[in-house]
């Protein structure tokens, strides 16, 4: 009887150690393709605020944006967390 109750927890506990280390992973994924994501953003912006402009340009200048990514919604259950 004892060897039955045992059994019951060591599969839930497997079962929840491996959801918590998918779910980690996943997250993992989903910092990696956020951060590659808002660099890329980012050096774009940059090559607009690094430009040559001459006195005369009638544009204003733009130093950089700080709305120029926003982040996808994280999603655990699907892979990549996207």
């Amino acid at each position: 009887m004892k060897k039955g109750q045992a059994t019951i927890e060591f599969t839930l506990a497997f079962v929840v150690t491996i959801l918590l280390i998918v779910l980690t992973a996943n997250v993992f994924v989903w910092l990696n393709h956020c951060i590659v994501r808002r660099q890329v953003a980012y050096e774009n912006t940059r090559s607009e605020a690094g430009g040559y402009r001459s006195w005369w340009d009638p544009r204003p200048p733009n130093p950089g944006k700080n709305d120029f990514y926003t982040p996808p919604k994280l999603n655990v259950f699907k892979l990549g967390g996207r």
